[in-house]
């Protein structure tokens, strides 16, 4: 299928800078010539070529447009995105395109559909029980985008990545970084619980890939690696010129956090220990299988990746 054009809704989301240098890099034509797609960034961030709030209603798109790919915030804080307000988002989007409505189109829900209990290796298959705002939002998208995809003939893909890292990252990973940052970090001895991630130019890349694909389908996207959330640190605070992370023992710890519930003055809380003691992963085989996209460990990234003026 030759594109022509695409559309990505969210240019405020950090995510939308990697989604357009992906989309972009790819051609497409005739053998001997090569044509890129124009890519419409519509939002109201500054990278915003359509500069709209379409939650507040939907707005004249210049051209039809053959692909849509919907952010609405990657890895948020919980409560930052309520349902009201991400189903405003995808009406808005779907009443931009009524007339013309895209043939594929490709949405960047996430993981916390799943829940937030602990365990490891939610795979597609495994049932949604979201426990938190921003997962009931996603979910209720998931749902809305998939009725209006039905009725309208379009291919749908609905990504649920784990948590997103890159440069602007937000939510979870935004948190660590600046806890290990300003020194407020700590490894917890013996501490081998896992948590699945996946950077923005896997991800990114994985989407580029799939609206060439005929397949359409609900994919967990991550590295494929679920490091120890001890490397995953360490990978950080080599990033952010070899940071120190100290170690306390689990006792301590579990101390401190007791004082942290009622005092704000520790590291740990005993709802943040327990977090961190915990291994939440989930199976993202089927994507990578899917586009053919080589496998990025995140931790490998953050060590060895060089940084230039052209790098996000």
């Amino acid at each position: 299928m030759l594109i022509n054009n695409v559309l990505i809704s969210g240019a405020d989301d950090f995510l939308a800078k990697y989604l357009y240098r992906a989309v972009s890099r790819q051609t497409w034509g005739a053998a001997g010539h090569a044509d890129s797609p124009r890519v419409w960034m519509l939002g109201t961030g500054d990278m915003a070529g359509i500069r709209a709030d379409i939650a507040s209603c939907p707005v004249d798109l210049p051209e039809p447009m053959q692909v849509a790919i919907h952010c609405d915030g990657t890895d948020v804080d919980d409560g930052e995105l309520d349902e009201s307000r991400a189903l405003a988002l995808a009406a808005g989007l779907t009443g931009s395109m009524r007339l013309t409505p895209p043939d594929v189109m490709v949405y960047i829900s996430g993981a916390a559909v799943y829940g937030s209990s602990p365990g490891g290796r939610s795979d597609e298959q495994t049932k949604p029980c979201p426990d938190t705002v921003c997962g009931r939002a996603k979910l209720a998208v998931e749902d809305y985008l998939g009725r209006w995809c039905r009725d309208n003939g379009v291919l749908l893909y609905i990504l649920r990545p784990a948590h997103v890292v890159g440069t602007g990252m937000q939510g979870e990973m935004r948190r660590l970084v600046n806890r290990i940052y300003r020194g407020t970090y700590r490894h917890v001895s013996g501490n081998e619980a896992r948590v699945s991630v996946v950077h923005a130019s896997q991800l990114a890349d994985i989407v580029a890939r799939l609206i060439h694909l005929p397949a359409g389908g609900v994919y967990n996207v991550t590295d494929g690696t679920d490091p120890t959330r001890h490397d995953l640190a360490e990978a950080i605070a080599w990033r952010l010129d070899h940071k120190r992370i100290y170690t306390v023992s689990q006792s301590k710890a579990r101390l401190l956090a007791k004082i942290g519930d009622y005092l704000p003055v520790t590291m740990f809380t005993t709802a943040r220990l327990e977090h961190e003691l915990s291994t939440v992963t989930y199976d993202g085989r089927a994507v990578l299988e899917l586009t053919g996209v080589t496998p990025v460990a995140v931790t490998d990234y953050l060590r060895n990746h060089i940084y230039d003026e052209s790098s996000l």
